[in-house]
């Protein structure tokens, strides 16, 4: 088990699915966890999972509340110990999705899809990195939607979101490398989540069983797998991987 001992990890989406499961393992391998999240009542319930995590409560939809979400990290990173506290890790799991005919898409939603599943990234990684001053490591949250799209139900703007997220990760392996930082994104498939319960309830029966029939594994995944693939990723036990984007789907991706 990586040891992420003191080490401080900034988690957005941190109060729901991959967030929180994520805060949660790195909590109980002995990180400090800055979990972002936008619901006070899920905050909550994430930080009574470990005392090692810490909530921020953020609208990432919102610019300004992005711009006080930084502000907050901040302070908190101070808050663990001296002036010099560092930032070792940093995971963007914040995400949305609107579901919608490519012909149909409202302006709004794409909008607030990108504010939150990529622009609010891109903002707070860019604040904490003064911080990582001896490197460090970042993971982003993407979706098997970026390479194979979203058709049932569709979601053209989604896959676009999580489609920039991969590039946006190969591009700053490139750029933070010479940092001793290491950016790497997962690509989870069907993964069983609060964004995603819809999916299994009745109404999508015949959908879901469609999409599981191409999953070689026959089923979805849980939150804890991915957290647990993310948590290797920030660690030093993937010390010469960046760049990568790694699927994490049961296989689909191999059909």
């Amino acid at each position: 088990m990586a040891d992420f001992d003191g080490k401080i990890v900034v988690i957005t989406g941190g109060s729901s699915g991959i967030g929180r499961a994520s805060a949660v393992e790195l909590a109980k391998r002995g990180a400090f966890v800055i979990a972002i999240g936008r619901n006070p009542a899920h905050l909550r319930e994430a930080a009574a999972l470990h005392k090692n995590i810490y909530a921020v409560k953020a609208d990432l939809s919102n610019e300004s509340a992005i711009e006080d979400a930084k502000n907050e990290i901040l302070k908190l990173a101070k808050h663990f110990g001296s002036l010099d506290s560092k930032i070792y890790g940093f995971v963007h799991s914040a995400g949305v999705i609107y579901t919608e005919p490519f012909e149909s898409f409202r302006k709004h939603e794409l909008e607030e899809m990108f504010r939150v599943n990529v622009l609010s990234g891109f903002e707070i990684f860019r604040a904490i990195l003064p911080l990582m001053r001896s490197g460090g490591s970042a993971v982003f949250v993407s979706s098997i939607d970026a390479f194979f799209g979203a058709t049932d139900p569709p979601s053209s703007g989604y896959a676009l979101t999580k489609g920039a997220l991969v590039s946006l990760t190969s591009a700053l392996a490139s750029e933070l490398g010479e940092k001793n930082i290491r950016v790497n994104a997962v690509i989870p498939g069907l993964i069983r989540t609060a964004m995603t319960e819809d999916f299994f309830s009745d109404e999508f029966t015949a959908q879901r069983k469609r999409f599981l029939s191409r999953v070689p594994l026959h089923r979805a995944g849980s939150a804890d797998e991915v957290a647990k693939l993310v948590a290797f990723l920030l660690s030093e036990d993937a010390s010469y991987i960046s760049g990568d984007a790694i699927f994490i789907d049961g296989g689909y991706h191999a059909r």
